[in-house]
C-alpha cells in the first residue's frame, strides 16, 4: 500500500511536467510547419518579383518583325505586360574645311504592354541632339499605335505610324545598317525618319510580306530645293486635308533575302497659302515610289534602292512660293560589306566588316518651265569603311564620305540597341 502511495505521488509530480514537455513538442511542431508555409510563400513572392523586375521588362533581343526594329519588336515575344528596349548614337564628324562636330544624335526608349495575345501597344520615344535647348534638339514621338493581331495574314494598326517605304525607315537602329549616316536618298526623296497620323493593315501571305496606311499627307508648304524632307508633319497637329496611300510588299520565301516595293500617293497642298497676298498653292499630287533589295548571306551584306519622287503642279507652287521644287526627283544606292572575322577566327562571336557604298541623288531632275535649275542639288557620294560589332548589340563605325558637290567627312559612330 506504501509503495503504491510513493508511485501515485510521483505520477502526481511528473505529470504536469511531461504535459508541459508536450506542448513545447507540439508548439515546436507548429512552428515548423509554420516556417515551412512561410519558405513557400517566399519562394512564390520571388518568382513573382523575379517576372516583374528589369529582366522581365527587358527582354532578350529578337529579330526585327511587323515594321519595327529588333528593340522595338521584342514586345511582341512577351506573354503578357511591359517591354521596355531603346538604342543610341553617339557621332564624331570631321568636316573638310568646316568646324568638326561631335553629337549626341539619338538616345531612344521602346515602350510596349502586350494586353493579350490580340492586343499590343508599342512606342519609341526619341531624344535627338542631347537636348531641346536653344531649338538645338528635340523629344518626339517617332511612333506610338496600337495594334490588333488577327492572323498572321491579317493585322490592324492605328496610331502614328512609321511609313513603310524603303529600307531605313522603319528598320533604322545603328546595328541594321553599315555606315555611320543614313543614305540621302531615304534622307531628302524619302523622307527619313518618316512618321504620320493614320491606321492600317500588314501581314504575311505565303512567301509575301505586305504594309498598306492610309496616312496624313505630307505638307507641301515644306517641299523645296534639297526634296521632300520639309514636308513631314511628324503628328504634332498634322493638316490633314489632305491624305495618302501606302503600300510595300515584299518578297521573303528566300531566308536572309528581302527584295520588293512601295509607293506612297497623295496630295500634298493641304489647302495652305503663300505669298503677299496669300495665293492658295496647289494640290501638290505627290507619287513617291521605290525598289529594294536588302541580301545577308553567310558573312556578306548587300543591299540596294531606287526611289524616284513626282509632284504635279510644281511650276504654280513656285510660282506662289517663289521656290524651286522640281517636279522630279531621282536617288539611287548600294552598298556591299563582307565579315572578315569569319574567315580570320572561326567561330568569332564579333564582326568586322569593311563596307563601301556609292549614291547618285539628284532633287532636281526635272523642272517645271521657266524654274531654274539648281546644280548643287546633284550629288554623287562614295563611302568606305569599317563596321565593328564586338557584340551584337554595340556597333562603332568608321567611314569616310567623299561629296561630289558638297563637303567631305570623316564619321566616327558608337551605337547600342538592346
Amino acid at each position: 500500500m506504501t509503495n503504491r502511495l510513493s508511485i501515485l505521488a510521483a505520477v502526481a509530480t511528473i505529470a504536469p511536467t511531461l504535459c508541459a514537455q508536450e506542448t513545447v513538442e507540439e508548439r515546436l511542431q507548429r512552428l515548423e510547419a509554420q516556417n515551412r508555409a512561410l519558405q513557400e510563400r517566399m519562394s512564390a513572392l520571388s518568382t513573382d518579383f523575379e517576372r516583374m523586375d528589369l529582366g522581365g521588362l527587358v527582354p532578350p533581343l529578337g529579330d526585327a518583325k511587323r515594321g519595327v526594329g529588333q528593340g522595338a519588336a521584342k514586345v511582341y515575344d512577351v506573354q503578357q505586360g511591359l517591354s521596355i528596349g531603346g538604342y543610341g548614337e553617339y557621332l564624331f564628324q570631321q568636316r573638310s574645311g568646316r568646324t568638326d562636330l561631335a553629337d549626341a544624335l539619338r538616345t531612344v526608349l521602346y515602350f510596349g504592354y502586350k494586353f493579350d495575345e490580340r492586343w499590343v501597344f508599342n512606342s519609341e520615344i526619341e531624344v535627338e541632339h542631347g537636348t531641346t535647348a536653344a531649338n538645338s534638339g528635340e523629344v518626339s514621338l517617332e511612333f506610338g499605335y496600337l495594334d490588333y493581331l488577327a492572323s498572321d495574314a491579317f493585322n490592324l494598326r492605328g496610331g502614328t505610324l512609321l511609313s513603310p517605304m524603303g529600307l531605313i525607315n522603319e528598320l533604322h537602329e545603328p546595328t541594321a545598317f553599315l555606315p555611320a549616316n543614313r543614305p540621302q536618298t531615304e534622307t531628302r526623296i524619302i523622307p527619313s525618319t518618316w512618321r504620320e497620323i493614320g491606321f492600317g493593315a500588314y501581314g504575311d501571305v505565303g512567301d509575301f510580306s505586305y504594309r498598306s496606311y492610309l496616312l496624313t499627307s505630307l505638307d507641301g508648304d515644306g517641299f523645296g530645293a534639297s526634296g521632300l524632307r520639309g514636308g513631314r508633319q511628324k503628328g504634332s497637329r498634322a493638316e490633314a486635308d489632305d491624305w495618302s496611300l501606302v503600300t510595300r510588299v515584299d518578297y521573303v520565301g528566300l531566308a536572309g533575302l528581302v527584295v520588293g516595293g512601295s509607293f506612297s500617293y497623295g496630295d500634298s497642298g493641304q489647302d495652305n497659302l503663300r505669298g503677299t497676298p496669300p495665293v492658295r498653292i496647289p494640290d501638290l499630287r505627290t507619287a513617291i515610289l521605290e525598289a529594294h533589295v536588302d541580301y545577308r548571306t553567310g558573312p556578306w551584306q548587300l543591299r540596294a534602292l531606287w526611289a524616284q519622287a513626282t509632284v504635279q503642279d510644281a511650276d504654280e507652287f513656285n510660282a506662289a512660293a517663289g521656290g524651286s521644287l522640281a517636279s522630279r526627283m531621282v536617288g539611287y544606292y548600294g552598298e556591299i560589306g563582307c565579315d572578315v572575322l569569319r574567315w580570320l577566327s572561326a567561330g568569332a562571336s564579333a564582326q568586322l566588316t569593311p563596307f563601301i557604298r556609292y549614291e547618285q541623288i539628284d532633287t532636281q531632275d526635272r523642272m517645271p518651265v521657266g524654274t531654274p535649275r539648281d546644280d548643287d542639288q546633284q550629288d554623287e557620294i562614295w563611302t568606305v569603311g569599317l563596321n565593328f560589332k564586338p557584340i551584337r548589340q554595340v556597333v562603332v563605325k568608321l567611314d569616310f564620305e567623299r561629296w561630289s558637290d558638297d563637303f567631305d567627312r570623316f564619321n566616327v559612330l558608337c551605337g547600342y540597341v538592346f
